[in-house]
């Protein structure tokens, strides 16, 4: 083959393998150069490039932020200091306990408190009974004449004072003016509830006279007892009759109470009232104590004329009702006798 058709052949192969690369591997065959015209024009057209970024500016750029100062922790709150508290008012003490007598030593021996009630009525027996060494309690009835007066003379002798509440009885019995009714209006009764305890601004407390039936009702006994304790006062039970509900209704309510032993005279025979006097020791030996109500009778004053000079020497202290109120209930009195 002469050289020329070899040269030709040659020319013709390379063409070949070209076109059969750039279909089977795009961009291995590099393209064919483009003209110099074409070249100038797209340089001519190219926008212009980009000034140089100022050095400081890269500086700037490439700066990292230091990190901001730590933040100091937030202080510590004040220490809340509560403020001083309210003095507090002092104790107040009940009235019964500021007008209490002072009940002698026991010292180891049974003591009697003799309660005299209805003095005020019988004048010539009650100026009797006042006179006697105490200390008594006496309870004044309240519809007595001058029963103000009267009760201060008690006090000014050494005994204590308390008041005789008249209150509905069984039967037609007259209780006397301003008893408590269970069938009267509650402002009725506390009108003259409070009348006769402000006619005894010294009194200790307060005990029925009558009152069988009063005794049973619930709303009156507690009429009652409301009253004693807005007055800081104590209940004495007469119990005159025997399912009275007062002594429970005075503790239920919060009120020093105590229930009488023995009722001395309910006979006027001086030998009756010695029997009495006699039934009295015998609780007083037997629990320490006793309370015995009498009255203001000729037979009555008479008998306790004599056994009181007795008394002592017969192994027994003559109290006032606070004392054994104060035993009986608890509580711890200034000056409490020695039991």
């Amino acid at each position: 083959m002469s050289g020329g058709r070899r040269l030709l052949m040659g020319s013709l192969a390379a063409i070949g393998l070209a076109a059969l690369l750039a279909s089977v591997w795009p961009g291995a065959v590099p393209p064919a150069p483009a003209p110099a015209e074409a070249i100038i024009a797209d340089i001519a057209s190219a926008p212009p490039p980009r000034p140089p970024v100022p050095v400081e500016t890269v500086a700037v750029a490439h700066v990292q932020v230091a990190p901001a100062a730590e933040t100091a922790p937030p202080p510590a709150p004040e220490p809340v200091v509560p403020p001083p508290a309210a003095a507090l008012p002092p104790p107040v003490i009940p009235a019964w306990r500021r007008f209490a007598v002072p009940a002698p030593p026991a010292d180891g021996r049974p003591t009697i408190a003799f309660m005299f009630d209805d003095m005020g009525l019988n004048r010539v027996q009650s100026d009797r009974v006042v006179a006697f060494s105490g200390p008594l309690t006496l309870s004044w009835m309240s519809y007595a004449p001058a029963v103000t007066e009267q009760a201060a003379m008690g006090a000014a002798h050494g005994h204590e004072i308390m008041l005789h509440m008249p209150m509905e009885p069984l039967g037609h019995t007259n209780p006397g003016p301003g008893a408590l009714r269970t069938w009267l209006p509650p402002e009725t009764n506390l009108v003259s509830l409070r009348a006769a305890l402000d006619s005894l601004p010294n009194a200790v407390g307060l005990n029925q006279h009558e009152g069988s039936v009063a005794s049973l009702s619930v709303p009156l006994m507690d009429l009652v007892m409301g009253e004693l304790k807005a007055r800081g006062l104590f209940f004495v039970d007469s119990l005159t009759i025997q399912h009275s509900v007062a002594l429970a209704r005075a503790r239920a309510i919060g009120i020093p109470a105590v229930p009488r032993d023995v009722f001395l005279d309910n006979s006027p025979d001086p030998a009756a009232i010695r029997a009495q006097i006699a039934e009295t020791e015998a609780i007083a030996r037997r629990y320490g104590h006793a309370i015995a109500i009498g009255h203001p009778r000729l037979s009555t004053v008479d008998v306790m004329a004599q056994y009181l000079a007795t008394l002592e020497s017969r192994g027994f202290v003559l109290w006032p009702v606070s004392a054994v109120v104060a035993v009986e209930n608890r509580i711890q009195m200034v000056g409490e006798p020695t039991k």
